[in-house]
C-alpha cells in the first residue's frame, strides 16, 4: 500500500506561495499515472506497419481512379472497381487500427496481426490467381515471411503486450480489473 502525505494549515503562512492541499497526494508516480509513460519499441513499430497499409490503400485507390479508363479499356485482370473498394477499404482499416493502437485499446492486439495475414492473402490471392508470373516469386516469399515474423515478434513481445491489453484498465471498475 502507498502511503499518503496531508497538507497541514498553519494560520501566518503565506497560502499565495505554497498553496495547500484539500486532498491527500500520491508518493509515487504509478499511483498518480497508471498508463505507461512511453510507447514500447514494438507498438511504434506495429504502427508504422500499419501506416504503411493505409498508405498501400491510398495509393491503390488513387491509381485505379487515376487510371480508371486505361483498366477499363485494356480490360485488366482486376476491375477499377475492386481495386478502388479494396483501396478504400485498407484506408478504412488502416485509419481504425491506427487510432486503436494510439489510444491503446485492447481489440487492437489481435487486429494488427489479423489485419497482416489478411493483407498477405489477398497479396498472394491477386498475385496467383490475376497477374501474370514474375521472376521475383523467391524474394516475395522471403519478404512475407519476414512481414510475418516480425509483425508476430512485435505483436507477441511483453511490453507492447502489456501496453495494449493493459492500457484500458484505469476506464474499469474494480469489479472487472485484470490485475486483482
Amino acid at each position: 500500500m502507498v502511503e499518503k502525505t496531508w497538507c497541514i494549515t498553519i494560520p501566518w503562512f503565506n497560502r499565495d506561495e505554497y498553496p495547500l492541499h484539500a486532498q491527500p497526494q500520491a508518493d509515487s508516480a504509478i499511483e498518480m499515472n497508471p498508463m505507461p509513460q512511453k510507447r514500447p519499441f514494438g507498438v511504434t513499430l506495429l504502427l508504422w506497419m500499419v501506416l504503411s497499409l493505409s498508405v498501400f490503400g491510398v495509393l491503390r485507390l488513387y491509381g485505379a481512379l487515376n487510371w480508371w479508363e486505361a483498366l477499363s479499356e485494356f480490360r485488366a485482370s482486376l476491375s477499377p472497381l475492386y481495386l478502388s473498394v479494396t483501396g478504400g477499404g485498407w484506408i478504412v482499416a488502416g485509419a481504425v487500427l491506427l487510432w486503436s493502437i494510439w489510444k491503446g485499446r485492447r481489440w487492437a492486439y489481435p487486429a494488427v496481426p489479423i489485419s497482416i495475414v489478411v493483407w498477405l492473402v489477398e497479396y498472394w490471392t491477386e498475385r496467383i490467381f490475376f497477374e501474370t508470373p514474375r521472376a521475383n516469386l523467391p524474394f516475395m516469399i522471403v519478404l512475407s515471411i519476414l512481414l510475418l515474423v516480425v509483425t508476430l515478434t512485435a505483436t507477441l513481445n511483453r511490453k507492447t503486450k502489456n501496453f495494449l491489453l493493459k492500457s484500458e484498465e484505469h476506464e474499469q471498475p474494480k469489479a472487472y480489473s485484470v490485475s486483482e
